[in-house]
């Protein structure tokens, strides 16, 4: 999905992500995270395949609430740079994840975080 058809706005920062996925549990860092309503994209060489599910808990920049939600892979984006000259838009090596289930109040909790920080 192209930039011009996103359904909700988007909120570039840095998280920590617990990613816990068939009984294993890992912390990653991800220095950038494109956030949103309906889910996150982050920048990572580490891929999983699309419909992978997983238990998303994070905490927004300047809060103390932890949101924790399920998480789809919706996309990966694989493309490595060859040299230094790529094209800015090219896409970046990642994975887009949909959030599945989330309750109403971290959804409302996340709209108001995003409006608030643009």
């Amino acid at each position: 999905m192209g930039k011009e058809n996103r359904v909700f706005e988007r909120k570039e920062i840095s998280l920590n992500i617990k990613v816990r996925e068939s009984g294993d549990d890992y912390d990653i860092d991800f220095p950038l995270v494109d956030l949103s309503e309906g889910g996150i994209f982050i920048q990572s060489s580490i891929l999983w395949e699309p419909g992978q599910l997983f238990d998303l808990t994070f905490k927004l920049p300047d809060s103390n609430r932890i949101i924790e939600c399920k998480g789809e892979v919706a996309r990966t984006e694989d493309k490595y740079f060859l040299d230094n000259f790529s094209k800015k838009d090219d896409p970046t090596p990642g994975m887009g994840i949909k959030f599945v289930e989330m309750s109403n109040e971290d959804k409302e909790f996340l709209r108001q975080f995003i409006k608030n920080n643009k």
